[in-house]
């Protein structure tokens, strides 16, 4: 009755492939990776922008790849936790060994587990990133 949830374990191994994924160097690869995992009606939603599909997320990390010089990486900090298809965890991006940003993903998955949408909110504690007026 309380054994590990896999579906939630499966979510999470789908997130960690879709975060080395945006930073694959080929088009092709990584297009197909992030396919992969991504259901077709995907929506990626960051504080900057509203993205849709495997093209718009791969869109969403350009800037970190064309910095090819920088070692970039994004991880998951916390467990990844779910309930009637919904989930979050908390993130960091790390450029060149320091951690440059933290933050909360929330997100969905389909009825075939791909995941269908995500919401990215950068920092920690709401309203700490908030520009001044």
């Amino acid at each position: 009755m309380f054994g590990r949830d896999h579906h939630a374990e499966a979510v999470a191994q789908r997130i960690d492939h879709l975060m080395d994924a945006v930073f694959v160097a080929s088009d092709r690869e990584r297009l197909a990776r992030l396919t992969e995992h991504l259901a077709p009606d995907f929506v990626y939603i960051s504080p900057e922008a509203v993205f849709d599909g495997a093209e718009g997320l791969s869109e969403a990390f350009a800037r970190y790849r064309r910095e090819s010089w920088r070692v970039i990486r994004l991880r998951r900090t916390s467990e990844l936790e779910m309930h009637h298809g919904y989930f979050r965890y908390s993130w960091e991006r790390v450029e060149d060994g320091a951690v440059a940003m933290e933050g909360w993903s929330f997100g969905s998955v389909d009825d075939a587990g791909a995941i269908d949408r995500v919401v990215v909110f950068e920092g920690l504690v709401p309203g700490a990133q908030a520009e001044p007026e």
